[in-house]
């Protein structure tokens, strides 16, 4: 049941070290005379090395952890062989319009004249090839029959018990088809302008805020983990979404310039944890990694309806040479609330299985043979705050920030998770089934605020490099948890708030570990980044340190070297992370097994 406890942590931080620490400027070549064509195209390989063994976690039987890494891979083991093909495609066909080629003649009989009409195209391919020839891990089946052959039986009447087979092929299966290679027709919008009108329809990406590397007000587009892990940059897990954006300009009023109002509206139902990490991944979180024979997860994506729709606003301005802007939006984030519903306490057994009754509501369907089935769910969250953006020219620097609050994002309790504590315990292994129990932990919801300062400041250090500039970008982040009270719960026979003690439990559980190992969020919450980087030979060598500091215990280090000769880049990262427990806030103690070093070679047109 640590299914999103975890991943509430893990919510993009890391791809900053990937984000800060190599930037990549975009180019494009002109495929017509009037230069109304462009194509872009950015494309690189890499190989990502890990360079410490994962952690197997609790050992409740051979080859079986409670809570732990899966699959187990040794230090020194390929644990990414990422291919990445994008190609950007710009046609402005203002002058089509101007000239009178084919139906757009009929453009020129509109009451209203276009100032800009455009329309651009994505298309992205992703591969990674270490399920075809990697360690055997990834490669082959080996570790999930190991888990399947050693599967722990109770072999008594005592609920939970293992009820399915361990679905081997079936996630093998799943794994290969998420993790191996996709094709997609990624963005497709088209652009125009009308007076101060600018309007942008279509699948698209829009980013509000002032962060780098992790996101407060930029939750508009979910960030997909399903495909490449989490050190892979933000602008590459962004999903884009089907919407209509506006932005009308406003102008000047007294000490207020270049003001606009921007607003959106999306009808798309795709949500960041459908389809989530798949079991198997390198990157899928502790005690995520492996396939279940006692639960099941389903995820409910949000109807396409307009009670559904996403959308919200922004009021953007200048004064005070500083630019501002307020924002208020409704979306679907990333963590998704959880409902655990297991199926009610069997009448009779048979061989250590149960024989179902007529009060058991997973004896076909999805959750068919589960003692316990997860529904993830998308909350619509509340997101109001606002920004600010200044140069301070004395001292080379741009001061960057941001303050958000959010209203019903997803929260979680142990005995909202755990059916052991929401479970009446006095019935299990009764011979009847009392109707009334509580069949579900519900789902929770929070609020909370968070706010952060950044500083981007370009500093001679002459003494390393007489030249060039080093530029010193860092951010300190801080959020609270401000109540999690709102709850859906079925009336339970007796009001269990904590886990129950020992005493409790069936005698053949006593003393042994039951549940999974859970991750407190701390109410108050403060995170550090940390870049700095140089040039060296005119902008050919590029070294650059990246560090994130969770001041709950966590740390992650990244120095990273890229040498550039267009239209190539070569490029060398070591991420370590450290951390000696798992911890809740940042989420970066979570990997802290993953240390890894990667090559990567790009191409850029």
């Amino acid at each position: 049941m640590l299914h999103t406890m975890l991943r509430m942590g893990a919510r993009g931080i890391f791809v900053a070290a990937a984000s800060l620490s190599v930037a990549t400027t975009a180019r494009a070549v002109t495929l017509d005379k009037d230069g109304t064509i462009k194509l872009g195209v950015r494309t690189y390989i890499n190989a990502r090395i890990g360079t410490q063994h994962t952690k197997n976690g609790v050992m409740l039987a051979p080859g079986v952890s409670a809570s732990g890494t899966f699959p187990y891979s040794d230090a020194g083991h390929l644990r990414q062989n990422r291919g990445f093909v994008e190609a950007e495609f710009n046609h402005d066909i203002k002058s089509l319009v101007q000239r009178g080629v084919g139906p757009l003649t009929l453009l020129d009989n509109l009451p209203f004249k276009f100032k800009d009409l455009s329309y651009h195209l994505t298309f992205r391919a992703e591969a990674d090839g270490i399920y075809d020839w990697g360690p055997a891990e990834y490669r082959t089946a080996r570790e999930w029959k190991q888990v399947a052959e050693h599967t722990l039986v109770l072999g008594a009447p005592v609920w939970p018990v293992q009820q399915a087979e361990v679905p081997v092929g079936q996630a093998r299966s799943r794994l290969r088809r998420l993790g191996t290679h996709r094709e997609r027709l990624f963005q497709a919008y088209g652009d125009f302008s009308v007076g101060n009108l600018f309007t942008r329809i279509g699948r698209q990406i829009l980013a509000w805020g002032e962060t780098d590397g992790f996101r407060l007000l930029d939750n508009i587009n979910p960030l997909d983990g399903s495909f490449g892990g989490f050190l892979i940059a933000l602008d590459e897990r962004r999903v884009p979404l089907d919407m209509v954006r506006m932005q009308y300009y406003l102008g000047d009023l007294g000490p207020l310039s270049e003001m606009f109002v921007e607003g959106y509206g999306s009808w798309d139902n795709d949500v960041g944890f459908s389809p989530g990490t798949p079991a198997g991944s390198p990157w899928a979180l502790p005690s995520l990694g492996n396939a279940s024979n006692s639960s099941k997860t389903l995820i409910d994506k949000p109807a396409r309806t307009f009670q559904n729709m996403r959308g919200g606003g922004r009021f953007v301005f200048n004064a005070f040479d500083a630019t501002f802007s307020l924002v208020h939006y409704h979306t679907f984030e990333d963590i998704p609330t959880l409902k655990v519903i297991a199926n009610p306490v069997p009448g009779q057994f048979a061989n250590g299985r149960p024989l179902y009754g007529p009060l058991n509501f997973y004896t076909s369907g999805p959750g068919q043979g589960y003692g316990v089935v997860v529904h993830q769910e998308a909350p619509k969250v509340q997101i109001t705050g606002a920004t600010t953006t200044f140069a301070v020219p004395d001292f080379y620097s741009i001061v960057r920030g941001e303050i958000a609050y959010f209203k019903d994002e997803a929260a979680f309790t142990q005995c909202q998770l755990d059916p052991f504590c929401f479970m009446p315990i006095n019935r299990l292994g009764s011979s009847s089934v009392d109707p009334k129990a509580p069949n579900t932990g519900g789902r929770r919801t929070r609020d909370s605020w968070a706010m952060v300062l950044g500083l981007d400041k370009n500093h001679w250090i002459r003494l390393l490099n007489p030249n060039q500039t080093f530029f010193i970008s860092t951010q300190v982040f801080f959020k609270q948890i401000l109540t999690s009270a709102h709850q859906e719960v079925l009336p339970p026979s007796k009001n269990y708030t904590q886990p129950r003690p020992p005493s409790e439990l069936p005698a053949i559980l006593r003393g042994q570990r039951v549940d999974p190992q859970f991750v407190t969020q701390p109410k108050n919450q403060l995170l550090q980044t940390f870049f700095i980087g140089t040039s060296y030979r005119s902008g050919t060598i590029n070294p650059g340190f990246t560090l994130f500091y969770d001041w709950g215990g966590a740390i992650l280090y990244q120095p990273s070297l890229s040498y550039n000769r267009d239209p190539f880049r070569v490029i060398v990262d070591y991420s370590l992370i450290d951390a000696h427990t798992y911890k809740g806030g940042s989420g970066i103690s979570l990997l802290k097994d993953r240390d890894n070093v990667q090559f990567r070679v790009e191409y850029v047109l």
